[in-house]
């Protein structure tokens, strides 16, 4: 982007910023320590435009890909922004795991084509399982920026379960296999189901982080789903004796993927 751009932009991002305080009488975002570029700014603007969000307060947590970060809307709404980055150190291999996906196969190899189209697929994703699975309802996915329901208490998120550990190892671990039963039945399978991924609410936990998911038509996701079992049943072992990875692999496909 050439320094004229940057001008515009910023130029831009600040009348708009007037016009809305003026017209709200609310301060419309708070940016804190820098991380954004000029055109994410802009999409933020323009969610503000679209009345899905007045603030943008403190960070949750930060990933290779993406940074998620606590807001408001203009209804006074707490909810979570997760921007990804779009001069993501991992990008080759984001384009690589995309252009396995059948809807979005035919993606451009570009850093923005593809930070953009991994944000719509998480959206994609969470709108497809959240009526079966414990997910974030998403909101709205503008670029690289995807607007999410907040899962936490008193402004506080959930933690994770690699954080908060099982009280119900047996619980915990059957509401897994069939988390990862219903997504596969509503033809997603996660790809990077883990302790990170899952949170601890008091409701049960809840599935999060479905960038990486990708639809069972995908040629890797045999691969993904195998591993996702694999993970949750390494994680559970440490406080039970755990079924097969077979065992789990049939239950979760009926028996019948890869025959």
């Amino acid at each position: 982007m050439t320094s004229e751009q940057d001008k515009f932009y910023e130029r831009e991002f600040k009348r708009g910023l007037k016009q809305e305080r003026q017209r709200k009488g609310v301060e419309a975002l708070k940016v804190r320590d820098g991380v954004f570029d000029k055109a994410t700014l802009m999409v933020l603007y323009d969610l503000i435009k679209a009345g899905h969000l007045a603030t943008v307060e403190g960070i949750v947590s930060t990933g290779k890909e993406a940074n998620i970060f606590w807001g408001t809307t203009p209804s006074g709404e707490t909810v979570a922004i997760k921007i990804y980055r779009i001069a993501a150190a991992t990008f080759r291999n984001m384009w690589q795991y995309l252009i396995q996906d059948p809807r979005f196969k035919s993606i451009k190899k570009h850093h923005r084509h593809v930070v953009f189209g991994w944000a719509k697929r998480e959206y994609k994703n969470l709108m497809r399982i959240e009526d079966d699975v414990p997910v974030p309802h998403p909101l709205e996915v503008r670029s690289n920026v995807l607007v999410m329901e907040f899962l936490g208490r008193d402004g506080v998120p959930y933690p994770r379960l690699k954080e908060q550990g099982s009280d119900d190892p047996e619980g915990d671990l059957e509401a897994l296999i069939t988390y990862m039963k219903k997504m596969y039945e509503a033809g997603i399978v996660h790809g990077d189901l883990s302790e990170y991924n899952v949170l601890v609410s008091d409701d049960g936990l809840i599935v999060i982080d479905l960038s990486q998911g990708t639809v069972v038509e995908n040629t890797l996701a045999r691969e993904f789903l195998e591993r996702d079992i694999e993970n949750v049943l390494r994680y559970f072992s440490k406080y039970m004796k755990v079924p097969s990875k077979e065992d789990v692999y049939d239950r979760i496909t009926g028996g019948k993927d890869g025959e």
